[in-house]
C-alpha cells in the first residue's frame, strides 16, 4: 500500500493503482522541437531514476546493490508497461542487467492500451557499438531490439548487431548541437511510430536530452540510503558545472505532479517546464 503525501487524504493507494494508463496520461501527440532550421517531433520523453538520499545512483563500479527496493522494480515495470520503447545508453547496457520486458501479471493490463505491441521495444544508443553481445537483452526477438549507433562503430560491430537488432546509424555531431540524437528522437516518432519513450540513463544520455529540453518527466525514487564517495555516479552527469554553467535562471524547473511513500522510500513524478 503507497501513501500519496501531497493530497489531504491519508487513505492508502494499492500498488496497481499506481502509475497506470490512466493515472499517467501521457499526452497522445508527439512534441514539436527545433533543431537548426528544421522544425522535427520526438515522443514524449520521461526518465526514471533511482538515488539515494545524498544523491548517489551506484554503489559500486556500475552496481546499484541497496538502492532499488521491490517495490521500486514494481513501479519500474509499471512505467515500462505504459510507454511504446525502453532507451538506455550503451555504458548502461555494459553493467546492467537491462532487459525492458513488461512481465506477464501486467500484460492484460498493456493489451488494453497497446493492443499491437504487447512488448515495449528495447533501444541503445553507442557511439562506439562497443556492447556485450552475450547480454540477455537480445535474447527478444530482433523486431523488438533497435541499436543506434554513432558514426565512429566499426563495421565490424554493425555487422554483428544487425543480428540481433535493427541497427540505425546516426549522422556526425559535427559541431557537438546534438544532430544525432535529434535524427534519433525523429527517427522513432515518424520511423518506428513511438509516441511514448521511457529513459532509464544512463547519467551522460540523461544529461545529453534534459540539458537540450528533449524532456518532459522525470520519475524519481529516493531510496532512504547514504552512500557517498566521489566514484559513485549521480543519475545525470555532465561537464564542469553542468546545465549550472549556463547560469542558474536557465536551469530546468520542474513541477511537482506526485509523492508516494512506502518502507521510506519516496517515489516522486516530476513535470519538466
Amino acid at each position: 500500500m503507497f501513501d500519496r503525501l501531497f493530497t489531504t487524504s491519508n487513505q492508502s493507494t494499492p500498488s496497481d493503482q499506481i502509475y497506470t494508463h490512466a493515472e499517467l496520461a501521457f499526452p497522445t501527440t508527439g512534441v514539436t522541437f527545433v533543431q537548426g532550421d528544421r522544425a522535427l517531433h520526438r515522443p514524449y520523453i520521461v526518465f526514471n531514476m533511482v538515488s539515494s538520499v545524498d544523491g548517489k545512483a551506484s554503489t559500486s563500479p556500475g552496481g546499484l546493490e541497496g538502492l532499488g527496493s521491490r517495490s521500486d522494480r514494481l513501479l519500474m515495470q509499471r512505467l515500462r508497461a505504459q510507454v511504446d520503447a525502453v532507451l538506455v545508453g550503451g555504458a548502461t547496457l555494459r553493467v546492467d542487467p537491462f532487459i525492458p520486458t513488461v512481465p506477464e501479471h501486467l500484460s492484460e493490463e498493456r493489451s488494453r492500451d497497446f493492443p499491437n505491441r504487447p512488448q515495449p521495444l528495447g533501444m541503445v544508443v553507442s557511439h562506439s557499438g562497443d556492447l556485450p553481445l552475450d547480454h540477455r537483452f537480445w535474447q527478444a526477438d530482433r523486431n523488438l531490439r533497435v541499436v543506434f549507433l554513432g558514426e565512429s562503430a566499426s563495421r565490424e560491430a554493425e555487422e554483428a548487431l544487425s543480428l540481433r537488432a535493427e541497427v540505425v546509424r546516426l549522422p556526425k555531431d559535427v559541431n557537438r548541437q546534438g544532430e544525432d540524437l535529434a535524427f534519433m528522437l525523429h527517427f522513432m516518432c515518424e520511423r518506428l511510430r513511438i509516441k511514448w519513450l521511457l529513459v532509464e540513463g544512463g547519467p551522460s544520455l540523461n544529461y545529453a536530452l534534459i540539458s537540450r529540453r528533449w524532456s518532459d518527466e522525470i520519475f524519481l525514487t529516493v531510496s532512504p540510503r547514504l552512500v557517498g564517495g566521489i566514484e559513485n555516479i549521480t543519475a545525470i552527469a555532465g561537464d564542469g558545472y553542468g546545465m549550472g554553467g549556463m547560469g542558474g535562471e536557465n536551469l530546468p524547473h520542474l513541477q511537482l505532479q506526485s509523492i508516494y511513500h512506502h518502507d521510506n522510500e519516496l517515489y516522486l513524478r516530476y513535470q519538466i517546464v
